[in-house]
């Protein structure tokens, strides 16, 4: 199996992750790539799926279509952020193999995992994301979230709060205006850029509609219902985008899909130790 490594797709923050991982494919066969080449390999080895920075849109139109050709994203996690990070295969959040089809309880603690019990609360939170990844459907968030609306409103009258996303701000005030009793909740930082005031607005929240990004998790460990696309992560423990039973929405039990998200993450020495590749390899 040959192993095509791009590690110029990276930001500074990935360059250990990175570094981790090769070291980890000790004795495979590894030909580590400037983000010009574009060998045949059996799997390559890359950063995120926001494209349109370090140069790597090129490299993943190139590969992603390639029958005989596996894509290895790393990404930085959701469960531990700048702590834990993501590896999967051939895409991102349920669209990605993770190679957790196996799980048990053993990184819970590790990752200080745990499930508040299903709330019942007042206002609705809608997310947006960073519509320059491929995760993204083809649409801007302004759009997205005028059509979000509109399905609401048909089903519920309460209290809605447009979230941008933190590092990817859209103006949203215009829409406000277009609808009843919606409001944008620009996020505040609590301390370094990654933490921002999301905890505080989930206090009280019905729940919360998000494409198929990280607050969706977060909203489910902390027992807000939610609303996703069925790329999600979430999706197996949440309600689909659309549906009707907004005020009344599906609360699933929990723990298998715990374990699952587990597995999705690991700390650098742990991939360094082979860990994730000794799963994954199994699936490639």
């Amino acid at each position: 199996m040959k192993i095509a490594i791009f590690p110029d797709t990276c930001a500074q923050a990935g360059k250990p992750v990175m570094k981790a991982f090769i070291k980890s494919l000790h004795g495979e066969d590894v030909v580590i790539c400037s983000n010009k080449d574009r060998p045949d390999a059996d799997v390559v080895v890359m950063w995120s799926v926001l494209l349109n920075i370090y140069g790597r849109e090129p490299i993943y139109n190139h590969y992603k279509n390639k029958p005989n050709t596996k894509l290895l994203i790393l990404e930085v996690g959701g469960l531990m952020r700048n702590h834990s990070w993501r590896v999967g295969i051939n895409g991102i959040n349920a669209e990605a193999d993770f190679a957790n089809q196996n799980v048990d309880d053993k990184r819970l603690q590790k990752l200080g995992l745990g499930l508040k019990p299903w709330t019942k609360g007042e206002h609705i939170i809608v997310t947006t994301q960073n519509s320059n990844s491929a995760a993204w459907p083809n649409i801007k968030p302004e759009d997205w979230c005028r059509k979000i609306l509109q399905w609401l409103r048909q089903h519920t009258d309460r209290k809605i709060y447009l979230r941008p996303h933190p590092r990817h701000m859209v103006n949203l005030n215009r829409i406000t205006k277009e609808f009843v009793n919606v409001e944008v909740s620009n996020p505040k930082s609590t301390g370094n850029k990654d933490e921002v005031d999301f905890k505080a607005l989930l206090q009280n929240a019905h729940a919360v509609v998000n494409y198929n990004s990280n607050p969706a998790i977060e909203s489910v460990m902390a027992g807000v219902p939610v609303f996703v696309d069925e790329t999600s992560l979430c999706y197996e423990v949440g309600n689909k985008i659309y549906a009707k039973n907004v005020e009344n929405p599906d609360t699933p039990d929990r723990q298998h899909w715990l374990q699952k998200i587990s597995y999705c993450e690991w700390f650098v020495d742990e991939i360094e130790q082979g860990m994730p590749w000794k799963r994954l390899k199994e699936n490639l």
